[in-house]
């Protein structure tokens, strides 16, 4: 049983001053953010003691927990994909069998018939709804519960106001359009080798129930559960170790879960800066914002797409892309004035010596291989 937080950095015992090491801060790291961090007694129960110091390598106990906490996180990662694919796959499954008897059209890829007509039905937005976000927050519950991690301290939010949001929605779609012209790059290059990537699935609707369902799924219980699971377990509990390794890690897995190269990239991306926002706010809600604000941006643009041939929906085009640039440019100028000063908190050496221990954590390892393999399977 942990015990509540030690105010004081120092014991009298004896009559002498004896230090105490701060368990939120045990490697004495000017950099990072005492309040998001996690206690360290988890890993380390016997730093209180009088004139304990953390040693530059980690004993036998301290890397066992270490590595423990990091195939945790992965499995609870690895899991979380895993049954995503497998119970959609299950569902659609059987909502084909109940719609014309057979799932002959879902292997043979054949968008006519019944799959065809339930790949761009309510049914289908229902199922990602009921499959993707469910999962989300109950792995994310699962893991912060398996993880000693409450729920309410992903929202013990400091120093955060309106206007932060706005310029932080504006840097994210700075860095939407940037990794835009990563992927374009990448697709350039590819294609000069004879490879081709595979484009994310773009949906087209038979009615306004499936628009609105898609809308309810991409612009809010995505950003809302995706960030449950990635910035709110996944990198808390990796920050245990060094806040700059869970943030690098957490966005990893945060852009290769979305097993294509186009999301990917942006998710990786935006994954570095919506971590660091969150730690300096103590609070998901900064990246849930963000999160919402691109994907909202990117909706408005699919639904331009899909009726492009009516020329009130091309005029709100020219003036939404229009707009758009204009976001970009200014957040362009929010990163450069404040954010690309602000980096990443450092590890000190000792965090860095303890970072290693990613390498010798098979599950985790297993993890990245398997998203890796993904991406490769269906990216390409």
């Amino acid at each position: 049983m942990i015990e509540p937080d030690i105010d004081q950095d120092k014991l009298i015992e004896n009559g002498k001053t004896m230090p105490l090491t701060d368990p939120r801060n045990p490697f004495e790291n000017p950099l990072e953010n005492r309040t998001y961090r996690r206690d360290y007694r988890r890993i380390l129960p016997q730093i209180l003691l009088p004139g304990f110091c953390v040693p530059f390598f980690p004993q036998k106990t301290e890397r066992c927990a270490i590595r423990r906490q990091i195939n945790l996180t992965g499995f609870w990662v690895f899991l979380n994909c895993l049954c995503n694919q497998l119970l959609f796959l299950v569902m659609t499954l059987l909502l084909l069998l109940i719609m014309d008897g057979t799932t002959k059209s879902y292997f043979s890829a054949s968008l006519e018939g019944a799959y065809g007509m339930l790949e761009h039905s309510s049914a289908f937005m229902a199922l990602h709804c009921i499959v993707f976000a469910g999962l989300n927050v109950l792995t994310a519950w699962l893991g912060c519960r398996q993880s000693h991690i409450s729920m309410g301290s992903l929202f013990h939010t400091t120093s955060f106001s309106a206007w932060n949001g706005i310029k932080y929605i504006w840097i994210g779609l700075a860095l939407q359009f940037v990794a835009g012209m990563v992927y374009s790059l990448l697709e350039f290059f590819l294609s000069r080798n004879g490879a081709q990537l595979t484009e994310p699935m773009q949906f087209e609707f038979q009615d306004g129930k499936a628009l609105v369902i898609s809308l309810i799924y991409t612009c809010v219980l995505a950003p809302i559960t995706e960030e449950f699971l990635y910035r709110g377990f996944v990198m808390k509990s990796l920050s245990i170790i060094s806040i700059r390794f869970g943030i690098v890690i957490s966005a990893l897995l945060f852009g290769m879960m979305h097993g294509n190269f186009s999301q990917g990239i942006l998710g990786a991306i935006l994954g570095l800066f919506l971590g660091k926002i969150d730690v300096r706010h103590n609070s998901l809600m900064p990246s849930i914002l963000v999160h919402m604000g691109i994907n909202i941006s990117a909706s408005i643009f699919s639904i331009f797409g899909q009726f492009a041939g009516s020329p009130a929906m091309f005029i709100l085009n020219i003036g939404y892309s229009m707009l758009y640039l204009a976001m970009v440019v200014t957040g362009v100028v929010f990163w450069v004035i404040k954010e690309r000063k602000e980096l990443l908190p450092y590890p000190m050496p000792k965090q860095a010596v303890r970072q290693r221990i990613f390498w010798s954590s098979p599950v985790m390892l297993m993890t990245f291989a398997f998203l890796i393999m993904q991406i490769l399977l269906f990216g390409m």
